[in-house]
């Protein structure tokens, strides 16, 4: 079954608005990823990527300010919708190598979240540089990404993925950044299994609604909270906090987790 790369395409397609709307529909879930980054979220984030506002107006619950950017129009547009009026949220419809490094600095961010973003990006140690040079000292880097380099399949091309993770090559881009790791883990072993039967039996090139309600309504109820006593071994996507080092003496030193 053919199927469309739009790994040099993406920004500019309303499919990534369309596919977001469809995956909002999974609040469980989101609910989940957000809590799993809730302990290392500071008071000034910047989120880059931030889609159609799904996770933004989660993160407002508990930071004093979000910057959002994001570079695609038609998400970019929903986003304004839900929350242009929102006093404590600015977005920019650009990417963060558009924007004044100054400028960004100037906020003084303690955070960069980046959910499902890192994957779309050619060169993601470049991007996890920059989300360190924009942060201050002891600032944290959160990273969430598809995980499982065979389960890569037709919906991985159309929605721009130039790969899905290890916790290896996860850890070489943070390591090439020069940002120590603070948590690094599988979640959601459940959806893997699902997300390989689409990819190489189905073939399905869309998120499914109906599978997304299944998942929220049936699923996740049981699944995700198990994580919370059992860390799984491998699952769908993958978490990662990491952190800027602050100079203590002169030299370079990791802060301590929350």
């Amino acid at each position: 079954m053919n199927h469309t790369d739009r790994r040099q395409t993406q920004l500019h397609d309303e499919y990534a608005a369309d596919d977001l709307l469809t995956v909002q529909e999974a609040r469980r879930y989101s609910d989940h990823i957000f809590n799993l980054f809730r302990p290392h979220i500071g008071r000034r984030v910047l989120e880059v990527g931030c889609g159609i506002g799904t996770m933004s107006e989660r993160l407002l619950t508990v930071a004093d300010t979000v910057v959002g950017l994001e570079p695609n129009p038609y998400c970019a547009t929903r986003t304004r919708e839900a929350l242009g009026t929102h006093p404590r949220f600015t977005m920019h419809e650009r990417m963060i190598e558009e924007c004044d490094a100054g400028e960004l600095r100037a906020h003084q961010f303690d955070t960069v979240y980046c959910s499902n973003v890192l994957e779309h990006i050619e060169d993601d140690a470049a991007a996890l540089r920059t989300f360190r040079e924009v942060l201050v000292p002891g600032g944290r880097v959160l990273i969430f990404v598809p995980a499982v380099p065979a389960a890569y399949g037709p919906l991985d091309a159309e929605l721009g993925h130039f790969r899905r993770y290890t916790k290896a090559t996860l850890t070489h881009a943070f390591a090439e950044a020069g940002l120590p790791l603070q948590l690094l883990r599988y979640t959601n072993p459940v959806g893997l299994v699902g997300w390989m039967f689409n990819a190489h039996v189905t073939r399905t090139r869309t998120h499914s609604p109906a599978q997304m309600r299944l998942f929220d309504t049936v699923v996740a109820p049981w699944a995700l909270p198990l994580e919370r006593v059992i860390t799984p071994p491998i699952g769908l996507s993958l978490v990662a906090v990491g952190v800027r080092k602050r100079e203590v003496g002169g030299q370079e030193s990791v802060v301590s987790s929350r």
